[in-house]
């Protein structure tokens, strides 16, 4: 799971597109291991890995074992207040992947504009992880970008490091290095390096996409569809949530003012922001509408940051 989606699409009202005809797009092996019952597998939305609802189950194929597995794990047992997760579903012999896909409870409901509610639910979502022990792929180093995985732990890694430009250039193949792409992250990450201040904080286990995975229906109380496990301080969750809401243009500025009171906040937001700046800069998107609002973000941080110093 990552924000690597275009970001105008995370808030299209329609999130399901058309059916497919039978079963084979999930295999049958795994239909069998996870007791999928008969029907059309019905195509869903980033919120979900994009996989496919069939019943009352969503089935999706995971880019990385270790934390999907993990993620099962975790949301299998979690109460956070307030706020719903999706459980996950094991298969016939207890585990919780087959052949690379992973199944949950399917849960009505879609990614929706409400980001103030969306960032209340994170600061919720964080007590409850409080007590979950870190993972250890949420602390181990990075040697080498060897698959697209590898790009959000890298990202993170660096939008935390006090000088990531080391680890960046022994772990980030040379072709990558070269681009226009990577040369604009490296500048515009360097510009907000002087603003960036240490954080005297404890880590725990943090949600690093909250904004994509919560989905609202109603009334009712949000839903968390899966949690992506980072070792950062509480606010973490939501901070990230409020970057997420700017650079997609769902939330007005003025949030940063309305969670001013969160420890800090700032700094936070900061390294949100360079997280997904070193995101954009490894992954092929090519969206220069994504790169112009985060300069906005960027310019609001920067502002806020100096009048506080």
């Amino acid at each position: 799971m990552g924000f690597v989606v275009k970001w105008g699409a995370l808030f299209t009202p329609s999130l399901t597109v058309g059916t497919l005809t039978g079963m084979s797009v999930i295999p049958e092996h795994v239909r069998v291991a996870f007791q999928v019952v008969e029907g059309t597998p019905i195509p869903l939305s980033a919120a979900w890995d994009r996989g496919y609802r069939v019943g009352q189950l969503a089935l999706s194929e995971v880019a990385d074992s270790e934390v999907a597995a993990w993620s099962a794990k975790v949301r299998e047992s979690l109460q956070p207040e307030g706020l719903r997760i999706a459980r996950p579903v094991r298969t016939t012999d207890g585990r919780y992947l087959m052949a690379g896909w992973r199944a949950s409870h399917y849960v009505d409901g879609a990614v929706a504009k409400r980001v103030d509610e969306t960032v209340g639910a994170a600061l919720r979502l964080a007590d409850a992880l409080a007590s979950v022990e870190v993972p250890n792929f949420a602390v181990a180093h990075v040697t080498k970008q060897a698959s697209p995985k590898d790009n959000f732990v890298l990202a993170d890694r660096a939008a935390w490091s006090e000088d990531p430009t080391l680890m960046l250039n022994t772990t980030v193949p040379p072709e990558v290095q070269a681009t226009e792409k990577w040369a604009w992250a490296l500048d515009f990450s360097n510009r907000l390096r002087h603003s960036w201040q240490p954080i005297d904080a404890p880590d725990q286990v943090g949600h690093a996409d909250m904004l994509a995975t919560t989905i609202f229906h109603g009334t009712q109380a949000p839903v968390v569809t899966d949690i992506v496990g980072v070792a950062h301080p509480h606010g973490y969750t939501a901070a990230q949530g409020m970057v997420d809401g700017l650079i997609a243009g769902v939330v007005d500025e003025r949030i940063t003012d309305r969670f001013s009171h969160l420890p800090d906040n700032d700094q936070l937001m900061l390294r949100g922001l360079l997280y997904r700046i070193y995101i954009h800069a490894l992954s092929e998107e090519h969206d220069e509408t994504v790169r112009a609002t985060m300069e906005d973000v960027a310019d609001l941080l920067i502002a806020r940051i100096g009048k506080d110093a």
